[in-house]
């Protein structure tokens, strides 16, 4: 079958493309832009060119495809991508044209906390998704991951080569449930396989640290004991706002960082991950190491 991936060139996504074209999958890719386009057909993937956002190109992706994993996130800085015009209406497009075309199972990945009432906007629109998709009539399953580990390490590691030290948003003292891209990709790629998965939402988490774990190992992985330098609770509320009109993703990124703080992920996945125990869970340590291998993104200038 051809398994189409929505999403296809962020970070789990581009595992999950990986992962499912050495199991032998027949994969499709939607993605806007044409140089990544080559990139995956020059690994034996099929990629067709268009926006989540254009009806058009969304049906030409589904055109045939048995399944589809929907990945994509509008959260990110791209020009004028929204968690409303992506992680909502384009997959309702998507939902929508995978119905029409017949799709036997569509796998959405949201995130854990995703509410009507949610109070980051991301939340409320994967919420939104999720309706749409149960409604759809096309054999569905949820997952919902915490926080991508991976994601916050680059986040903390960012400042290391300019100035050797770490950025952690507040004290970073609150625990986190976090877990590695890895273990989602897993996830997905049983629930793509196993008929038990259908029709469930499923709550995805790793292991809770906080951001100054994150920090302190960042460091013990360069081999470079640095400061750890803290953004303020306050500060991060008064950006969110001003930030608002001139950089709608850094207001997201920084209400996010205030939520992640006031709001952690936090939550027993012992008994989903009970029912899996053939899928990974991936350390701190692995992450670091499948990140940064020898630490070398960590080197860094001396600061001035």
């Amino acid at each position: 079958m051809t398994v189409l991936v929505v999403g296809g060139t962020g970070r789990l996504g581009r595992l999950l493309v990986r992962s499912l074209t050495a199991e032998g999958e027949r994969i499709r890719v939607l993605t806007r832009d044409p140089a990544a386009a080559g990139a995956l057909r020059a690994q034996g993937v099929e990629a067709v060119v268009g926006d989540l956002r254009d009806p058009g190109a969304v049906r030409r992706a589904v055109a045939g495809c048995a399944a589809i994993v929907a990945a994509a996130s509008g959260f990110g800085p791209m020009g004028t991508s929204s968690p409303q015009n992506v992680d909502r209406d384009g997959n309702l497009a998507l939902f929508e044209a995978a119905r029409q075309a017949g799709v036997d199972q569509v796998v959405l990945v949201s995130m854990h906390g995703a509410a009507p009432d949610a109070p980051l906007e991301l939340l409320r629109m994967k919420y939104a998704a999720e309706q749409a998709l149960i409604a759809s009539g096309v054999s569905w399953t949820i997952i919902r991951p915490t926080a991508f580990l991976e994601t916050y390490l680059d986040v903390v590691a960012q400042p290391m080569r300019r100035r050797g030290a770490t950025l952690v948003f507040g004290r970073g003292d609150v625990a986190v449930d976090f877990v590695s891209v890895t273990d989602v990709a897993a996830l997905i790629r049983v629930a793509l396989r196993d008929p038990g998965l259908r029709g469930r939402a499923i709550d995805w988490g790793g292991a809770e640290h906080t951001l100054n774990e994150l920090s302190d190992a960042i460091h013990a992985a360069a081999g470079r004991p640095g400061p750890t330098r803290h953004v303020p609770l306050t500060l991060l509320r008064v950006a969110s706002v001003v930030a608002r009109p001139f950089s709608p993703f850094a207001s997201r990124v920084t209400q996010a960082a205030v939520e992640l703080y006031v709001r952690p992920a936090r939550f027993d996945s012992g008994p989903e991950r009970a029912r899996h125990p053939e899928l990974p869970v991936t350390s701190l340590a692995a992450a670091i190491a499948a990140e940064w291998p020898e630490g070398r993104p960590l080197d860094r200038r001396p600061a001035s």
